[in-house]
């Protein structure tokens, strides 16, 4: 699986604390990308409760909480298909809830 990030979320990323990212990248090393590696994202596996996993309504963007109070850390991703068909994890946007008004 690769992965690609936005401008939006590499500006994101930029104004987070480095320990609130931190926090971000332990989530998703720990447990959202095993979860894909066993099909969370083709329906074989669940998604860890922990991080809230879901579509946002009428999209193909998935959020995740990583944190649930301060900070209240919040991410949108997609999954896209590469030409060689191999699967992208792209990530959207990561900070908070606010990230939902254009995610």
């Amino acid at each position: 699986m690769r992965y690609e990030r936005s401008a939006s979320f590499l500006r994101d990323a930029s104004r987070l604390p480095p320990e609130h990212y931190a926090m971000f990248k332990d989530a998703v090393y720990k447990h959202l990308l095993p979860a894909i590696e066993q099909g969370a994202h083709t329906g074989r596996a669940p998604w860890p409760v922990r991080l809230r996993v879901h579509k946002l309504t009428d999209t193909d963007i998935y959020s995740l909480t990583w944190n649930f109070a301060s900070p209240d850390g919040r991410a949108t991703f997609r999954f896209e298909i590469a030409d060689d068909g191999e699967t992208i994890l792209h990530w959207r946007r990561v900070g908070n809830h606010s990230n939902y008004d254009h995610p």
